[in-house]
């Protein structure tokens, strides 16, 4: 292990604003914003709509927070879009902290009834509205556009061509010139990574003209965090010789998966892409797929695998460095379970990986990082535990040991608090390093290695697993054997005939087939099966001898794991030297402060998961005098230097850890790496690129769309083009979801939203159509929906419509040429479409390329129909009494009420009784079977009893 003190690289500069420029009422006091940076940031973003890219972990939540207390003051109507659940957590606790309390921010979602919501939108203030609710309520003319002060749009990344979001911004900008738009995004990655010119794509998308770039490399940036550095220990721990030898054939695999990849398909892909420091991370697979998608019927099921394959070998790489051996081990031996031959999985369907030799190199050094096989009397016979630790544990007992020295050396001169906060990549290390450092002092005093009893209790559960798995395999090989008998009886007729021709065993060539070998294939061929048989038999043979010893010994096991249960708790001395061994009926106020009690700031280690920008908060609240970033995040350590900036009174020695040449390392790099990047590729397209000049918010029709408005019948000669109104649809809220009513209303379609009770899209008072995705398609047959919908349609419309619309970039097939069969079965989907057609003779298919394909062919549809009527789109499918009593645009939730129709027994007719009458689902699950008979009749009432009383584990 090797170690060295140094700084965290940080900056402002001196053109920062003074704290005199916020005088203004309209700026926010300089202690909200204490950062020069910030503060420069804000008047900036203030001054002019732009969209703000700032590097992650500098403070983006911040300057949000500003900017909203700036508005809440103001009477103003401010709208913020796409903040997920936890950064709105964050925001209301930081204005709550502001000052803001009362109404603060306030969260519009499905929980808001139409009327309740209208009140807020007149009343004003800050709200926050999922995009969905909020393009609804804009068509619907629920919410005045005029009073619409701004609108804050989080992650601007992921605005695009089809996102309801770009769909909302054109709708306000159409109608309300005056408001502001601001965006925001933490993520420059994302605006380089696909098409020409995104930045300007997506600044005309969002409607503004500026972009506000701020890296980490900011002259201004980096001379405000250098005023105060962090004192940072960097340790750099080695991996041991095994994890080293583990993650170079994790590489070898990943290199192998790549190459085969591009081989085949070097075609269809982008070949500079795939490399392998991209395959580390998360977003390669997205890419890969992305790529793949529109020839994903013609690509072979080995690719598909082998894309598959990178994702699990990606992960592999990352629980190298955060799983305890045990608990590797185990993973590793699932993924064996899961690739052993069964009738269900046949050899081409494996994983190519495991029969490689560095595939086989994985498993023979993980489990030897487990347990040898040598005689030992505490385990199974054979077996001698190893256990290793992973190299960062006891680097950080060390690195403890070394806090403890130190705040005991300061005691009496240094008076703060000595609160040690550990932040570690997730909730699973978490636990993890929690109990190893409750046990650790246990594990030296009975002659352990620190990790030892946590990792000997894990040892003794992954036994009781593997012997589970025996059975498990067991089973498996039974079926298997009854299939296959099966299948030769059916095939041959007689039980001591041959196959028929063409019909041979798996992994065995056809015996009328003669084949003339080349270049030691078959050898490459027989090395493969020879690798993935020995261990598949090795597993189960193991499986086998730990579940004869368990079962013989299971008295003894139980024993000895309710004791290492009952010692593993975080407080194990303090409990067994209690002498009261029983539950006093009187309560003792001494005896309980003795054993228990709040433990002393000064004493204390925090560990937690790094949590985004939550972890601001953490820190401001803990205030930690000594931090120890377990896991290296570029993120993170950038908010530890802005804290530090913050409070350059407050003692802070950060500990770095990181292990040296390895793959945790060079992604740690390649962040930063391709931060760095990005931004520079921002920067220059900014300074190329041409700024959007009011483009036009619609796309302009086609020269036959023109053309067919003019009327050439005129005496004279003269060409005069008639005004005609623009076309209209009728659309179902919950088809808002989809890209579609967006491309429809950018083509010029005036949209009218309602909750249809027949169909999806209403395009004329004969023409209904009901929009089915792929995978809705196949669930609608499934479930027996799409029937129910088509019969409906064929009732009251002249012409039903089912639309089949496939995505954007995805092939133009149902079924890949694998998935087509020769013979005609009744669960292909193929059939159920012919059935669906039979049944129902009026009803026509129209297959869709894409959204884009879908309203070219809504407007052809439209141009000798007349235009849907709302009202009566709305009211087809009710009764009459219904329509008379209860009003359309009903003040009921939607989801629940879309889940309320969906129940057995509840129908088109009674569900609105149904809701009149309770006043949540949960009331109605709670109805006896003769109250909802009484409610709803006898036979609906018994299958909607029937429905909430189903044993979930009853077979059907």
């Amino acid at each position: 292990m090797s170690s060295k003190v140094s700084s965290i690289n940080s900056s402002t500069d001196e053109n920062c604003l003074p704290a005199e420029t916020f005088s203004d009422p309209h700026f926010p006091n300089p202690t909200t914003l204490p950062l020069e940076f910030h503060r420069y940031i804000l008047e900036e973003i203030l001054s002019e709509d732009g969209l703000l890219i700032l590097s992650r972990g500098l403070g983006l939540c911040r300057i949000i927070c500003a900017l909203i207390r700036i508005y809440s003051d103001r009477g103003s109507l401010v709208i913020l879009l796409n903040a997920s659940r936890h950064e709105l957590s964050c925001i209301k606790e930081e204005i709550a902290e502001g000052g803001i309390k009362k109404p603060g921010l306030r969260v519009v979602n499905n929980e808001s009834n139409a009327k309740e919501r209208s009140e807020l939108y007149v009343s004003g203030g800050i709200l926050s509205i999922t995009s969905r609710i909020l393009i609804i309520d804009l068509l619907q003319k629920r919410i005045p556009t005029y009073l619409i002060t701004g609108i804050l749009v989080m992650h601007a990344e992921r605005v695009n061509e089809t996102s309801t979001e770009a769909f909302i911004l054109r709708i306000i900008k159409e109608e309300n010139k005056e408001g502001f738009i601001k965006a925001f995004s933490d993520s420059p990655e994302s605006f380089i990574s696909s098409g020409l010119s995104p930045l300007q794509t997506t600044l005309q998308l969002l409607q503004i003209r500026k972009v506000f770039l701020y890296p980490r490399f900011h002259v201004m940036i980096r001379n405000c965090l250098e005023q105060h550095k962090a004192d940072v220990i960097e340790l750099h721990q080695s991996l041991s010789p095994s994890m080293t030898e583990i993650q170079a054939a994790i590489t070898e695999c990943i290199e192998a998966c790549l190459s085969e990849i591009k081989k085949v398909n070097g075609n269809w892909l982008d070949v500079d892409d795939l490399t392998v420091e991209n395959s580390f991370f998360r977003s390669f697979d997205v890419i890969l797929r992305q790529q793949l998608e529109p020839y994903w019927h013609r690509v072979s099921s080995k690719t598909k695998l082998l894309v598959n394959d990178l994702t699990t070998l990606r992960k592999l790489l990352g629980y190298l460095v955060s799983y305890d051996c045990v608990s590797f081990n185990s993973f590793l031996e699932t993924i064996i379970a899961s690739q052993t031959p069964t009738s269900a999985l046949s050899h081409q369907q494996q994983s190519p990986w495991l029969s490689l030799d560095a595939g086989n190199t994985i498993f023979i050094t993980a489990k030897r990082r487990v347990f040898i096989h040598a005689p030992s009397s505490e385990f199974p016979p054979g077996i001698q535990p190893i256990l290793e630790e992973l190299p960062k544990w006891n680097l950080l007992a060390e690195t403890l040991q070394e806090i403890e020295s130190d705040i005991i050396g300061h005691n009496t001169i240094i008076s703060t608090e000595g609160t040690v906060l550990i932040m570690v990549e997730n909730e699973r290390e978490c636990s993890q390093l929690r109990e190893y450092l409750s046990t650790m002092h246990i594990a030296e005093q009975r002659g352990l290695s620190k990790g030892g009893f946590m990792l000997r209790r894990l040892l003794k559960n992954y036994f009781r697993w593997k012997s589970g798995l025996s059975k498990v395999s067991n089973n498996l090989i039974n079926e298997s054997n009854k299939e296959t008998v099966g299948g030769r009886s059916t095939n041959s007729g007689k039980g001591n005939e041959q196959p028929k021709r063409g019909i041979f065993q798996r992994g065995q060539q056809p015996s009328n087939k003669r084949r003339r070998l080349r270049g030691g294939s078959n050898t490459a061929t027989s090395s493969a099966n020879s690798i993935r048989k020995t261990n598949v038999k090795t597993l189960e043979e193991e499986a086998q001898k730990i579940a004869n010893f368990i079962n013989s010994n299971q008295t003894n096991l139980s024993e000895t794991s309710s004791s290492a249960a009952a010692s593993g708790s975080l407080k194990d001395n303090a409990l067994t030297t209690n002498p009261s061994s029983h539950y006093d009926d009187e309560f003792d106020a001494e005896t309980f402060s003795t054993y228990f009690g709040l433990l002393d700031l000064n004493d204390s280690i925090i560990i937690r998961p790094i949590n985004g920008d939550y972890d601001d908060r953490i820190l401001e609240s803990i205030k930690p005098k000594y931090i120890i970033i377990y896991h290296p995040d570029q993120a993170f350590i950038r908010r530890v230097e802005v804290y530090r900036t913050l409070h350059p009174d407050l003692p802070c020695l950060v500990y770095f850890m990181m292990y040296e040449n390895s793959i945790e390392e060079q992604k740690y790099l390649s962040v930063i790496r391709r931060e760095k990047e990005a931004f520079e590729k921002l920067i220059r397209e900014k300074s190329i690129m041409a700024i959007p000049l009011g483009r036009p918010l619609r796309v302009l029709h086609s020269q036959s769309d023109v053309s067919s408005n003019v009327n050439t019948r005129i005496a004279g000669g003269k060409i005069i083009q008639e005004v005609k109104e623009p076309s209209k649809i009728v659309i179902d809220v919950r088809e808002f979801r989809s890209s579609l009513p967006s491309l429809l209303h950018q083509s010029g379609i005036e949209i009218l939203p309602c909750t249809l009770i027949i169909g999806d899209y209403i395009l004329s008072p004969n023409l209904c159509v009901e929009r089915k995705s792929i995978s809705d398609l196949f669930g609608s047959f499934n479930s027996g929906r799409l029937y129910t919908q088509c019969e409906a349609m064929c009732i009251h419309y002249k012409q039903p419509i089912l639309l089949i619309e496939f995505d954007k970039n995805q092939s133009f097939t149902l079924q890949s040429i694998n998935e087509i069969k020769s013979d005609i079965g009744m669960n292909d989907i193929s059939s159920k479409l012919v059935l669906l057609t039979i049944t129902f003779p009026r009803l026509k298919i129209i297959w869709s390329s894409n959204p884009i394909a879908t309203v070219e062919i809504f407007q052809d549809l439209k141009k000798l129909e007349e235009e849907p009527n709302l009202e009566i789109a709305q009211m087809i499918g009710l009764d009459s009494g219904e329509t008379d009593d209860h009003p359309i645009e009903s003040d009921y939730n939607v989801a629940p009420q879309e889940f309320l129709r969906s129940l057995p027994g509840v129908t088109t007719n009674n569900y609105r009784y149904i809701m009149s009458k309770l006043k949540n689902l949960k009331e109605l699950g709670q109805l006896s079977k003769d109250e909802l008979q009484n409610m709803i009749g006898n036979d609906l009432g018994n299958k909607l009893f029937e429905f909430f009383n189903k044993d979930v584990k009853e077979e059907e």
